[in-house]
């Protein structure tokens, strides 16, 4: 028990100083700030059918000082030199994402920002839509896409990848259509190797993380020239994503979005939750029946399949020895159960994996819930698959647990020798 009570006293010293900005920090929050709105206040609310700015705060994710826009409901902020700052509460989690505080709904971001203006509005822009999005009724809750691990997906996500990329590329306008042809054929291709519900799933998450970058990007680009310069770094930026469970959403959204604005198709105003941008474009350039699965060896080819392939069916034997070794650590080695019932993540999605029936691995993350605080910086934290457990193993050093007070380490039972857990006493 030792090893908590010396993270928690070290813990409240790191804190006792956190709450100090420099002149050049609130500066540069000023700056951003105002950069920002000034993005979303050319748009006028045109894109999306109303105004976008909102509450907005940069937090520390060391010192969780808070460098805000205005003042909270609460009063828990005092004014500095044009911005307003505090400390974000030790059960938040730090993370690019929308908060609760002081009463209020913010869009949340990590500091420091990126340097360049561009990459910074882009990310601001992209957390200021998620804002938006229960209020424009956009905000699925898909299930995880799982068939992403499936090397066979991914070879067909980066085959429609790869034709996307050519119609953003070619300017006549026909053979550009034949491009997405193909991306949706090789999209079709891969979803028929699932059940119906992976389509559900990735249509639901381009909604949910793809429309947030493609507004991003619409909206802090200068003209559609630019913007067809960015998706295509995009691609390049997603292509080696250890994972594409979540990932895969922010550039087939933002590729899809482009591409229906392209070829100008109406497609925004009527938008809802369920929709699905690929088949929104399909249906717009093909009218005469649905988009078949491809069997050409010569178009997989033109389009990178063997290259792709290759560097793919590598990769996984790579990733079945990680994912290996991870089900023989939460499953053969000892580990710390944790019970989860109130309480809130902050993770990065390119990395998270599933592990099939015990849960999602995720590499990194932070946790506060009722129990106390559970930071996993190396070896992994297991969540089971009905969300009430996480689990980390016990004998490594990558991972630290502040409990609330009550709540204690128990033993493993005879029952289960290799798990200890977190109790309420």
């Amino acid at each position: 028990m030792s090893r908590f009570i010396q993270f928690a006293l070290l813990l409240s010293l790191l804190l006792a100083g956190s709450c100090k900005t420099t002149p050049k920090e609130t500066d540069v929050a000023l700056s951003s700030f105002q950069s920002l709105e000034s993005v979303l206040q050319k748009d006028g609310g045109a894109l999306w059918g109303s105004a976008l700015y909102a509450p907005t705060f940069f937090v520390h994710p060391e010192t969780k000082v808070i460098y805000a826009d205005r003042k909270d409901e609460q009063g828990l902020l005092q004014s500095l030199d044009g911005i307003w700052t505090g400390t974000l509460p030790e059960q938040m989690n730090p993370a690019n994402s929308t908060a609760e505080l002081g009463g209020m709904k913010w869009v949340m971001a990590i500091w420091p920002l990126p340097e360049s203006e561009f990459e910074r509005n882009v990310l601001l822009a992209h957390e200021t839509f998620h804002y938006r999005q229960p209020e424009l009724a956009l905000d699925p809750r898909p299930g995880l896409c799982e068939h992403m691990e499936n090397t066979s997906a991914r070879i067909w996500l980066k085959m429609e990848w790869n034709a996307l990329d050519a119609a953003i590329r070619e300017e006549d306008a026909e053979s550009a259509a034949q491009a997405v042809l193909q991306a949706l054929r090789f999209r079709n291709n891969r979803l028929s190797e699932f059940p119906a519900e992976a389509r559900l799933n990735e249509d639901a998450f381009i909604i949910l993380e793809g429309l947030p970058e493609y507004t991003a990007y619409k909206l802090c680009c200068d003209d559609a020239a630019s913007m067809a310069e960015q998706v295509i770094k995009s691609r390049k930026r997603h292509w080696d994503n250890e994972s594409f469970v979540y990932a895969f959403a922010y550039h087939s959204g933002l590729a899809y979005g482009y591409l229906l604005d392209r070829f100008d198709i109406s497609w925004r105003n009527d938008l809802v939750k369920d929709a699905s941008l690929p088949d929104i474009l399909g249906k717009a350039l093909f009218t005469d029946g649905a988009v078949t699965p491809d069997p050409d060896l010569i178009i997989f080819k033109q389009y990178g399949y063997d290259t792709i392939a290759a560097a793919e069916n590598e990769r996984e034997q790579e990733k079945t020895r990680i994912r290996e070794a991870y089900i023989h650590t939460f499953t053969r080695d000892t580990v710390l159960a944790i019970p989860l019932r109130q309480f809130n993540m902050g993770f990065s999605p390119v990395n998270v994996q599933s592990l099939g029936q015990l849960g999602t691995l995720y590499p990194n993350i932070r946790i506060t819930g009722d129990f106390g605080i559970l930071e996993v910086t190396q070896g992994g934290c297991l969540i089971s698959a009905n969300w009430t457990t996480a689990f980390v193993p016990y004998k490594t050093t990558g991972w630290n647990l502040e409990l609330k007070e009550g709540y204690h380490v128990l033993p493993p039972a005879e029952a289960a020798p290799l798990i200890y857990s977190v109790a309420e006493m």
